[in-house]
């Protein structure tokens, strides 16, 4: 089984946007992959964006296409070496702190991800730019796993 992070960013970015989104990516710990809108796996014909938008595939590690230690939730014991804190909500923190900074760094007027495992989608929530790291949060804590949501953040 793999877990999954992917998305994408409305508005069209130009170029400036772009670059500076280019460049947070070069320099991030994780793997953020530019994808095709055809890689959005199960998202519904509804939230398929239509333009030629920025769409995204986080994982663990530059390079590595699945999100298995940023939202496995589970809790690992303190000296297991897996490249991130060993406390599930730490390492779910630096993927809602990543999405934030994308959002921010291309002042984003909608961002639509999806955290799965498997890429099922089971539920969908619109929500607040404000409130997104809350509902995640709680999210993971009611299903103690990737919650198989996606999340339309409104901005």
């Amino acid at each position: 089984m793999s877990n999954d992070v992917c998305g994408y960013i409305e508005p069209v970015l130009n170029q400036d946007k772009l670059e500076k989104l280019s460049e947070f990516i070069k320099n991030s710990q994780l793997g953020i992959l530019k994808i095709s809108k055809k890689e959005l796996y199960n998202y519904p014909d509804k939230l398929i964006p239509t333009d030629n938008i920025f769409s995204f595939l986080i994982g663990d590690v530059p390079g590595y296409p699945n999100a298995t230690y940023l939202i496995d939730y589970d809790e690992y014991a303190p000296d297991t070496d897996i490249g991130f804190p060993a406390d599930p909500k730490e390492r779910l923190d630096i993927l809602i702190n990543t999405l934030i900074d994308m959002i921010k760094i291309t002042n984003a007027s909608k961002m639509v991800v999806s955290m799965t495992e498997c890429n099922q989608i089971e539920t969908i929530k619109k929500i607040s730019f404000s409130e997104m790291r809350e509902i995640i949060h709680a999210d993971f804590e009611a299903y103690q796993a990737p919650p198989d949501t996606l999340y339309e953040i409104i901005c």
